[in-house]
């Protein structure tokens, strides 16, 4: 038998037909089991009732030979269409969609014009026929072995647009992250600095936050006017010179890493009262107590200070209370030299 490829849609309401009459099989032993948060399977019914297309389902087409209908195997597919029909059997609500005349209902709660806007939605459909097992499982492992799931700042991206975003991506690019070897240049391809660079605008703007809670927030905020947009240019700026002027092997300390030049860019943004007497610090002094601190990091039982900011840089890096441990240890280091 030829194999063949045929690109087709059906509707969410033909779907649930078929999937009822058995002529969909889910699950084929190379399939994973049902693995998506309820969650997830939300975002997915709202992605469809917003008109969002979503990815491209890949089905084995084949034909019974007692009765000559049509059956499908679902290669790849089975986690959305497995959501989608649980949400029509009213076994989750949509706790994900920022839609008030939807939000956290289930299917039966919709109105009649939303119900016929689920069930008529067209699902893209690559039917699959004439091709051994053997092939099926190779197209599987292909299809899904380098899937790389986004990064919550390569969302922001996507989501996100105004003057806070445009900023942040311009600070993202600044030649001293790669230079310092802070981020390689995959994680800056996937934004890693950028995030890292509103994480230090909202740090010199209000201090500390929990990441998690916070960037979003200040993406939403600032979209249509970042007016501190130059002063916390400046700021950044000024203080990764002094960093780089404290330490000139930087490229090699532990204080590149992001948690802890978070954490040092912390420090001095409250020893030198917000930049304003950065000029008074001397960062030949600073530079050496720092490395000197860093090499008690590195012994085998570190005690004291050295012992407490390496817990508070092992866990949690990115929730306050391990944050402001952090900055005032470095802190007092900065002010002693």
């Amino acid at each position: 038998m030829v194999s063949k490829r045929m690109p087709t849609t059906k509707d969410v309401a033909l779907l649930r037909q078929l999937f009822e009459q058995d002529q969909i099989v889910l699950g084929p032993e190379f399939q994973r089991n049902s693995v998506w948060t309820r969650a997830a399977k939300a975002y997915l019914v709202d992605t469809i009732l917003n008109d969002r297309p979503i990815p491209v389902l890949y089905f084995q087409r084949m034909t019974s030979a007692q009765t000559g209908r049509p059956s499908y195997a679902v290669i790849d597919g089975q986690q959305r269409i497995r959501a989608i029909l649980e949400f029509l059997d009213d076994r989750f609500g949509l706790v994900e969609s920022k839609n008030g005349q939807y939000k956290g209902k289930k299917f039966s709660a919709l109105s009649p014009n939303l119900k016929e806007r689920i069930l008529s939605y067209d699902l893209y459909v690559q039917e699959l026929s004439g091709y051994t097992d053997a092939d099926i499982r190779d197209m599987f492992v292909r299809m899904n072995k380098y899937v790389v799931k986004l990064a919550p700042q390569e969302i922001r991206h996507a989501e996100h647009q105004g003057k806070f975003a445009d900023f942040v991506e311009r600070v993202g690019k600044l030649d001293v992250w790669k230079k310092n070897r802070i981020f390689t240049p995959k994680q800056i391809k996937r934004m890693r600095s950028v995030e890292f660079a509103a994480e230090l605008s909202i740090l010199v703007l209000e201090g500390p936050q929990d990441k998690k809670k916070a960037i979003d927030l200040y993406y939403e905020r600032f979209a249509p006017r970042f007016p501190q947009e130059k002063t916390v240019e400046k700021r950044i700026k000024m203080y990764l010179k002094w960093i780089e002027e404290a330490i000139p092997e930087l490229r090699k300390s532990r204080l590149r890493k992001p948690v802890d030049l978070y954490s040092l860019i912390g420090a001095l943004e409250l020893v030198s009262d917000e930049g304003s007497k950065l000029r008074n610090l001397n960062a030949n002094a600073a530079g050496n107590a720092l490395s000197a601190f860093e090499s008690s990091t590195r012994v085998k039982e570190p005690v004291g200070r050295a012992s407490r900011y390496l817990a508070a840089a092992s866990r949690q890096t990115d929730n306050i209370i391990p944050r402001n441990t952090r900055i005032e240890i470095l802190a007092q280091i900065i002010r002693q030299a």
